[in-house]
């Protein structure tokens, strides 16, 4: 694995099999692991091609070719495997598009800044005294912006479907994948869409990057925040904005609780307890803990990574196993936060919390339990506004004063 500044970063690549190389490539080459969930296939559309193939056939009569998309950009070029006409313009929606036409030798006469129909439309020349003709090949199912804005400015525009995208099932461990990466990489609104469909929200990594301002704004009304925007909207751009985006992201994964990361983490741990309870038994009561107790399949070790060092952790044990005699569901301790100061006041210790609550979901457990001590007032508020309830003692920890309790 190549060392660099995405070395342990796990990216999910949601683009289909016969696309997802170049992002893959170009992820590895930083140093991440990419982690292949296609979600849509490119197929023809429900047509076969015809209207697309007759469009073409007549294209001496255009004056434009629009190109949405590197697809479309694909099987226009499959089409006319001659070339295009003398005197037809074209105009592709971004670069990546762009840079896929003049590969297939199509040149292009037209980029808007803004990789968004808008943004075509704003670029876009008015059409010749007695009116133009545009061919627009795209996707079977897209936004009609991009048509209604051009007819509006007096274009004739024959919007042709070039392609259709179909989604592809996600199974059960391309979903725990995604819950256990860093990053999704959308390329399109469509996988937006069909990730979440096929994944869940519950499932997504916690960095969302999206390749331009269309995919983001799918990805927004989805009701995803988007924290990676790339500036220049292709593969490299994606990249070095993901690579940007990461070097001040506090990661959170699964790793061994027997690893010398681990032990640090929880000497820290233990150290803290010990100050702030006073007594010294913190650690003794603590440490006894094998680290098997908290690993698959009897729980996890969260780690909090920032640039590659540990800052934080958090335990998940499960207590009792699931398929008892009152609940299908197992019931598991958590246990062991963790932050350190350098991170602070950043909100990780809620997404440590959210995220032993949503593996322990994951694994279908009809319960999270914890319990406290009563001078961790800030750790007491976090559980109250996350909806744990103050329960009966379900143990006979020592320090422990208070005990919560979440259903899931």
């Amino acid at each position: 694995m190549t060392e660099g500044p995405l070395s342990g970063v796990r990216v999910v690549v949601t683009r289909p099999r016969a696309q997802a190389a170049s992002l893959i490539e170009a992820l590895e080459a930083e140093g991440a692991t990419a982690v292949p969930v296609p979600v849509i296939e490119i197929a023809d559309p429900d047509d076969g091609g015809a209207a697309l193939r007759a469009a073409l056939g007549s294209l001496g009569s255009y004056d434009w070719l629009v190109l949405t998309s590197p697809n479309g950009a694909t099987r226009v070029a499959d089409a006319v495997p001659g070339g295009l006409p003398q005197g037809v313009r074209v105009a592709a929606i971004g670069p990546g598009t762009r840079d896929r036409a003049e590969a297939l030798g199509i040149g292009v006469d037209l980029v808007p800044d803004r990789s968004v129909a808008e943004g075509l439309v704003d670029v876009f020349p008015s059409p010749p005294a007695g009116g133009g003709r545009v061919v627009l090949a795209r996707a079977e199912v897209a936004r009609s912006v991009l048509p209604q804005q051009l007819a509006a400015r007096g274009w004739r525009v024959d919007d042709v479907p070039a392609y259709r995208t179909i989604p592809v099932v996600v199974d059960h461990e391309q979903r725990r994948q995604c819950r256990h990466a860093d990053v999704v990489a959308f390329t399109s609104s469509s996988t937006v869409t069909h990730l979440l469909a096929g994944a869940g929200r519950e499932n997504l990594p916690p960095v969302i990057a999206c390749i331009g301002p269309a995919t983001a704004a799918t990805a927004r009304d989805a009701g995803l925040h988007v924290d990676v925007q790339a500036i220049e909207h292709t593969v490299p751009g994606l990249v070095a904005a993901i690579v940007g985006h990461i070097a001040d992201v506090v990661l959170l994964r699964p790793e061994p609780a027997d690893s010398d990361d681990a032990r640090w983490l929880l000497d820290r741990y233990h150290a803290e307890l010990d100050e702030r309870f006073g007594n010294g038994s913190a650690g003794d009561a603590m440490m006894t803990t094998d680290p098997e107790e908290v690993a698959p399949p009897n729980g996890l070790f969260l780690v909090a990574r920032l640039a590659g060092r540990p800052v934080g952790c958090g335990v998940l044990k499960i207590v009792e196993p699931g398929g008892s005699a009152d609940s299908d569901g197992g019931v598991a301790d958590i246990g062991r936060m963790w932050v350190s100061e350098r991170v602070r006041g950043r909100g990780l210790g809620r997404r440590l919390l959210r995220r032993l609550v949503s593996e322990g979901r994951a694994l279908g457990l009809r319960r999270v339990q914890l319990e406290t001590d009563r001078v961790l007032t800030e750790a007491i508020a976090l559980y109250e506004a996350e909806g744990f309830v103050e329960v009966e003692p379900f143990n006979d920890e020592p320090n422990g004063h208070q005990w919560f309790a979440l259903d899931l």
